[in-house]
């Protein structure tokens, strides 16, 4: 009995820390033509951006808000202890994605969850407003490791969730 209870804790340990990699095999590849077709599985918003374009600020134990295109990181009193530097990215892609680091690294783990609100303003297809969308967490290749779900504001054309993480990602359908 006592060697398959080591076994599994050491089963678990192994499972955890594979949820901190990449996830590269384990995660889902965004089909070329995003929301073409959402009965193959969770598809990527596509709506290009050409340059990209990036915002910094300093948020310590106070809480605060970094923003930059319609896109939105809002950080809890209690969510960080130190003051930290966090930048929200809209790379160049052919995604609505956005990249959300803190120093000098992409991963960072919240004392509390943080609010994500992504927006789809610059996205002009028509069909865009029958589609129920989501917030994904993807690795650097677009591969979706998380579906976080999220509310889906047609009027305002955002789609806002809660983290506890920090990592790149999409909107899309799933």
């Amino acid at each position: 009995m006592r060697t398959w209870l080591r076994s599994a804790a050491i089963f678990a340990g192994v499972l955890s820390f594979a949820s901190c990699t990449d996830g590269q095999a384990e995660g889902i590849t965004a089909p070329a033509t995003a929301l073409s077709s959402a009965s193959t599985g969770p598809a990527l918003l596509e709506c290009p951006a050409e340059t990209s374009t990036s915002t910094s600020s300093l948020i310590g134990p106070l809480g605060g808000v970094v923003s930059v295109g319609g896109h939105q990181l809002v950080v809890p009193p209690l969510a960080v202890l130190l003051p930290t530097q966090f930048t929200v990215t809209v790379p160049a892609s052919q995604y609505l994605r956005v990249d959300v680091t803190a120093g000098n690294g992409q991963h960072y783990q919240f004392q509390k969850p943080v609010s994500l609100t992504l927006s789809y303003a610059r996205c002009t297809r028509s069909n865009i407003q029958k589609e129920n969308l989501r917030i994904f967490y993807v690795d650097d290749a677009n591969v979706i490791l998380q579906d976080m779900g999220g509310t889906d504001d047609k009027n305002a054309r955002t789609v806002t969730t809660g983290t506890d993480h920090l990592s790149g990602y999409v909107i899309g359908q799933g």
